[in-house]
C-alpha cells in the first residue's frame, strides 16, 4: 500500500527503508538505556541505595586496634567520624577504644557528648548501653590487649556466729 503510494521504483524503496532504520536507531538508544535500568532496578538488591559518600572503611582502624596501635586506631575512626557524624558503628568503636584499651573516662564522656547531639534516639540509647556494659565489666572489648583483668564475683564466705550454731541445724 505504502509503495503503491510512492510508486515501486528502487530510489524510493530505498529512501523508505532507511528512513525506517534511522528512526529506529533514534528510538533505540533512548528505549535501551530505559529498559536497562529497570532491569538493573529489578535484578539489583541496592537498587534504591545512593550514597552521597561512601561508608567509611572500618577494618582499617580495627585492624590497628588488634595490633595494640590504639591511638592510631582512634585517630583513624576520628576522621572518619569527620566525614560521617551520624554513623552508629563509629561510635560504637571510638567508645570502646576509650572506655576500654585506653581508660580515659574524659575522652569517652567527651565522644557520647558529641554523639549526643548527632545520634537519633536509638543510637543515643546504644551508645550509653555500650559504656555502662563496658564500665560495669559486662563487655570487654579489645581483651587482648590485657587493658583490664578479667574478674569473675566470688562471694566471700560468710562464717556463722557460734552463738548462731545450733539454731540453723536441719530438722531430723
Amino acid at each position: 500500500m505504502v509503495l503503491g503510494a510512492i510508486g515501486e521504483s528502487p530510489l524510493a524503496i530505498f529512501l523508505l527503508v532507511s528512513v525506517g532504520l534511522l528512526v529506529a536507531i533514534l528510538l533505540a538508544i533512548p528505549t535501551t538505556g530505559w529498559v536497562s535500568q529497570k532491569m538493573a532496578n529489578v535484578l539489583s538488591f541496592f537498587s534504591l541505595e545512593k550514597f552521597r559518600k561512601p561508608p567509611p572503611l572500618l577494618s582499617k582502624g580495627d585492624a590497628l586496634a588488634m595490633q595494640g596501635r590504639v591511638g592510631d586506631a582512634f585517630h583513624v575512626f576520628r576522621q572518619y567520624l569527620k566525614d560521617h557524624p551520624r554513623n552508629l558503628e563509629i561510635y560504637s568503636r571510638l567508645i570502646d577504644l576509650a572506655f576500654g584499651p585506653m581508660q580515659d573516662a574524659k575522652l569517652g564522656d567527651a565522644i557520647i557528648a558529641f554523639g549526643v547531639k548527632r545520634l537519633n534516639r536509638r543510637g543515643r540509647r546504644v551508645i550509653k548501653r555500650r559504656k555502662n556494659a563496658i564500665l560495669f565489666g559486662e563487655l570487654y572489648p579489645l581483651k587482648h590487649l590485657g587493658w583490664r583483668e578479667e574478674a569473675e564475683y566470688v562471694h566471700p564466705k560468710v562464717e556463722i556466729p557460734e552463738e548462731l550454731k545450733g539454731q540453723f541445724t536441719p530438722p531430723s
